[in-house]
């Protein structure tokens, strides 16, 4: 299966695709550090804007992914959902499918995008203000113009190995229904059953930081920083021993994940530890000419590669069943 990635970052879902068995036709990124990471990974980066169409001349692709931007629809933004003109990738990812007709396409973005905002209370500001009803009565509507299928689930990255609880919807449409990935990994209490083992365990921050390069971190407590509310800045304790339990786009003032030493002294993750709480190798190249800020910035936006694989998989599974005897009308 060949695919064409739009908003594709410094990858996330770029590996987790080609750990399924997609083949890059392109990659299409407007931040020219991220499109270098990219490419310094082995992808056909396009360091460009997706509203430029004339970078998909010549792609036939089967398959294609959007991770449009999330700020107008993340709980740590500034919230103007649709509004936010400016930043709204949908309706330039529904200009490229128009032009690319691909079988199948998945899109990834925020949990924050199904849900009311706080002025919904009495009554739904409508698509134009509110995030879910962008995403009911005009993402999936849009799809459903072009595809046989759609569906959308929001999936918590934990549940497939990823030492965060991150969640994410994601939107697939495409020809037929896909059987939705379920979860390989849990808490303790949720591992066994009467017939034995039925998940494994969730992958934690000490093996994440364990296996970051630099070596095994001392740290004996992880902290995270949110704004409390006096408006001012508070550590709260997580545990190692689960996966962490927010955003890892960090270093900033801002928030983010950090570590206590054992002789008291805390520091925030470096960007390899962090890129390692997303469940990217650890010879991903995050390329050290780029400033640690952009680098933070990559990681953080990134998609978990492991959530864009299971995800991927399912879609091929599906596109098989469709196609048993491999045809494609586009190859």
């Amino acid at each position: 299966m060949r695919a064409v990635e739009l908003f594709a970052g410094a990858g996330g879902a770029s590996p987790g695709m080609a750990a399924a068995g997609v083949e890059h036709l392109a990659c299409i990124e407007s931040n020219a550090d991220a499109a270098a990471t990219l490419a310094a990974a082995g992808f056909p980066a396009v360091c460009g804007d997706v509203r430029d169409l004339s970078l998909l001349g010549g792609l036939n692709p089967d398959l294609v992914w959007s991770s449009f931007p999330c700020q107008p629809f993340s709980s740590s933004g500034e919230k103007c959902g649709p509004a936010d003109t400016d930043r709204n990738g949908w309706p330039w990812t529904v200009d490229a499918l128009r032009v690319l007709k691909p079988r199948w396409f998945i899109a990834e973005n925020v949990e924050g995008i199904t849900r009311h905002g706080t002025h919904c209370d009495q009554a739904c500001a409508g698509p134009g203000n509110c995030a879910a009803a962008y995403l009911d009565h005009v993402i999936l509507p849009d799809l459903h113009l072009l595809f046989g299928w759609v569906g959308a689930r929001v999936l918590c990255c934990a549940g497939f190995g990823v030492p965060q609880r991150r969640r994410r919807l994601i939107v697939v449409a495409g020809p037929s229904q896909i059987t939705w990935p379920k979860p390989t990994h849990g808490k303790p209490t949720d591992q066994i059953d009467l017939f034995g083992r039925k998940l494994m365990p969730w992958h934690t921050v000490r093996e994440a930081l364990g296996s970051a390069r630099g070596g095994l971190c001392s740290s004996v407590v992880a902290w995270h920083t949110e704004t409390n509310t006096s408006g001012g800045q508070a550590r709260l304790p997580r545990s190692l021993d689960v996966p962490s339990s927010c955003p890892v786009a960090g270093g900033n003032a801002h928030g983010g994940l950090g570590v206590t030493h054992e002789d008291g002294s805390r520091r925030r993750l470096l960007p390899d530890e962090c890129a390692s709480i997303q469940g990217f190798p650890s010879d991903y190249p995050w390329l050290r000419s780029q400033s640690k800020k952009s680098r933070y910035k990559q990681i953080g936006n990134a998609v978990p590669p492991v959530l864009a694989e299971v995800v991927t998989r399912a879609v091929i599974a599906a596109d098989k069943a469709e196609n048993p005897r491999g045809f494609s009308p586009q190859n």
